[in-house]
């Protein structure tokens, strides 16, 4: 007569497959993770943040200035080679709401997904605190700008912000 194995002899050969699975699905996951990034999200990570401190006092300089701006797209105009010229507007505003004026304004613009295609502009005032300039962009879609606004006499006015362009 044939020995027959108990009922449920298989049971404990279920844990074992689940901790298999799970040890391969890491394994994969951390392959992928080490091959993929190198983990230096910053360059020059180690300068960055020595000057920490500076970036704050420059962020409470800026809040004491009280400025408000108002930064974007006017108009865009597509081009026959599916670039894009894009009229940019500005309008500085101080605590009370008056006009800032007097500014040089700079701005660069950014693809966070794709190096290689910055561009820096300069914005010219058109008076009673606005600013405005026309630049060409090689691509649609989003940029991130970080306009830069100076004054002898006064810290630097910062602002970055992404925008859409169509």
């Amino acid at each position: 007569m044939a020995r027959r194995r108990p009922d449920g002899w298989w049971y404990p050969w279920i844990f074992v497959l689940g901790f298999v699975v799970v040890i391969g699905v890491n394994m994969i996951m951390l392959l992928a993770a080490t091959s993929t990034f190198s983990g230096l999200s910053v360059e020059h990570a180690f300068e960055k943040g020595n000057a920490y401190n500076a970036e704050i006092a420059a962020d409470k300089a800026q809040a004491a200035l009280g400025w408000k701006a108002d930064f974007g797209v006017a108009a865009t105009r597509i081009e026959i080679d599916d670039s894009r010229t894009v009229r940019w507007r500005l309008t500085m505003t101080d605590a009370k709401g008056g006009p800032v004026s007097g500014l040089a304004v700079a701005v660069r613009l950014q693809r966070p997904t794709v190096k290689g295609f910055d561009h820096e502009i300069a914005l010219a005032p058109t008076g009673n605190g606005r600013y405005a300039a026309e630049s060409s962009l090689p691509l649609k879609g989003q940029w991130e700008a970080r306009l830069t606004a100076t004054r002898p006499g006064t810290p630097p006015f910062r602002l970055r912000e992404r925008v859409q362009i169509p």
